[in-house]
């Protein structure tokens, strides 16, 4: 079974309990049913980093599901393609072009989504 871990990087949440709400989100748009880590990232004033982990649920098609899933959230994303593993790493970095699905997820800085083979 494939699973994904996303990992992101929020800005201007001055609160544990904001940054948790964010995480809630995330993790109902992405039907990510085992939850997430949170903690405080100290690169960044009043920012926390969130992991969640979930399952890849077509494994043929791992890498139009993880685009898929990563759109939910927000876009552009840069691709990194691996052939060999037929997968593929997903960066997001906020700027002046991104566009966010949700309002409430214009806290986000920084992503990268990957696959991982069990």
């Amino acid at each position: 079974m494939k699973k994904f871990r996303l990992t992101l990087v929020t800005e201007n949440q001055n609160s544990l309990e904001k940054g948790k709400i964010f995480a809630e989100s995330v993790c109902e748009i992405l039907n990510c049913e085992n939850g997430f880590n949170i903690s405080k990232y100290k690169k960044l004033k009043n920012s926390y980093r969130i992991e969640i982990i979930g399952k890849i649920t077509d494994p043929i098609n791992s890498i139009s599901e993880s685009i898929e899933l990563t759109d939910r959230i927000c876009s552009p994303w840069i691709a990194n393609y691996n052939r060999a593993k037929k997968d593929v790493e997903l960066i997001f970095n906020k700027s002046e072009f991104s566009n966010y699905r949700n309002n409430n997820f214009n806290v986000l800085n920084w992503a990268q989504f990957g696959i991982e083979n069990n």
